[in-house]
């Protein structure tokens, strides 16, 4: 079957793998297919699994914290309302967006697809609901959530007794059931189930950047027969759109670590606690893990992606055909990496609504975290509107 690379748009004749192989785009070593752990049945029932644990894990207690008579509970919709009711809207408006509503939406998809290619029912919509679902695994964010409800869970129950209620576990079971999803997924062998056109094999072609089907260039502007997704030779205004975002996210970046995220009010006395204090606090309490864990999320990887996206925007304006396959590699890296950042956003939104004990503490959200939310978000952005082609289009044509 001949398809493209999606990175660096060489188009190429796949043989038939044997179970438990891979295979690599030859020119900048992506991995085009792996067929090891891979199946259809099990990535379906692990869908459906998790669709329906995520309604509970989201409504449902996550944590219990009871002291001096005080009862508190926390649930990822209260954080979102406690954000909201202190003013930072946009905040809310994305908690809720990426930890309830887009997951519901992305195993919604995949399962109807799953379900209608393991039943024999093929629909012009199969193809546009598995698009769709893979768009939207970058921000349906349940296993980053459960990494910042335990990191949230580790800086309160360090000092005060909680429990993890129902929600908790449903969290904990549906964030682990979407990671085992992604991983028992083949992706092409999904889109070969969907459907298989014929590919032709001389004459200019293009490619279809979502499905890596292979179609005549006459068809550029069309709808892609597979996944209606709309055929371009390059994704238009790429370098013009990737730069206002990368040149947008590095005054935020500063915001973000110089005012404090959260605010903490003990006994009248309030402290503000940027990222960097935050770290450093967790490394005088001998949480070194956790403050390992917040420098990488929170302060290394948006200084990764936006000086990596930069070198790749200087790459492809200069027409720079070094280190090419580093380059590919890097670019994999940030779109890989770039959803963890939110791990400091969640530990908010689950920290927020325990830590309001009348009288002797409580907690809120700082100018920061707006900012470095925004960073987040628009270097994802960022990511999804570069087109990693261009980096080739000056490299010497291979073999």
């Amino acid at each position: 079957m001949i398809i493209a690379c999606p990175d660096c748009g060489m188009i190429q004749q796949i043989p038939p793998l044997r179970r438990g192989s891979w295979l690599r785009c030859p020119l900048c070593r992506k991995v085009l297919e792996r067929t090891a752990g891979r199946s259809l049945d099990a990535a379906l029932a692990l869908s459906l699994t998790t669709f329906v644990l995520w309604s509970p894990a989201n409504f449902g207690t996550l944590m219990r914290l009871r002291v001096l008579g005080i009862d508190r509970s926390s649930r990822l919709i209260s954080g979102a309302f406690g954000l909201w009711h202190e003013g930072w809207l946009l905040v809310a408006m994305f908690v809720v967006l990426q930890g309830v509503i887009l997951p519901f939406l992305r195993f919604g998809l995949l399962s109807a697809a799953l379900a209608s290619i393991r039943l024999g029912v093929h629909h012009r919509w199969t193809g546009i609901a598995f698009r769709w679902s893979e768009h939207l695994d970058a921000w349906s964010m349940a296993d980053v959530f459960l990494f910042g409800a335990a990191i949230g869970y580790s800086r309160v129950a360090a000092f005060i007794p909680v429990t993890i209620g129902i929600g908790g576990w449903c969290l904990i079971a549906s964030a682990t059931l979407t990671m085992i999803t992604r991983a028992s997924l083949d992706r092409q062998a999904v889109w070969r189930m969907i459907a298989r056109p014929a590919s032709p094999v001389s004459g200019p072609r293009i490619a279809c950047t979502d499905c890596d089907l292979v179609l005549p260039e006459r068809d550029v502007g069309k709808r892609c027969p597979r996944c209606a997704a709309r055929l371009r030779r390059r994704k238009p205004y790429a370098l013009m759109r990737t730069a206002a975002l990368i040149a947008a996210g590095y005054p935020l970046y500063l915001v973000a670590n110089y005012y404090p995220m959260s605010l903490q009010d003990q006994l009248g006395k309030v402290s503000e606690q940027t990222i960097g204090y935050g770290v450093v606090m967790l490394v005088k309490a001998g949480f070194w893990p956790l403050a390992a864990v917040i420098f990488t999320a929170s302060i290394l990887i948006p200084l990764v992606k936006l000086i990596g996206m930069s070198w790749l925007l200087w790459s492809v304006h200069h027409g720079s055909n070094s280190r090419l396959v580093f380059k590919a590699r890097l670019y994999r890296f940030i779109e890989a990496i770039g959803r963890w950042s939110n791990i400091d956003i969640f530990t908010i939104v689950i920290f927020l609504p325990l830590m309001q004990i009348g009288g002797l503490v409580s907690v809120s959200a700082g100018m920061g975290a707006p900012a470095f939310l925004s960073v987040i978000v628009l270097t994802m952005l960022a990511v999804r509107a570069f087109d990693p082609r261009l980096l080739w289009d000056h490299a010497s044509p291979p073999a």
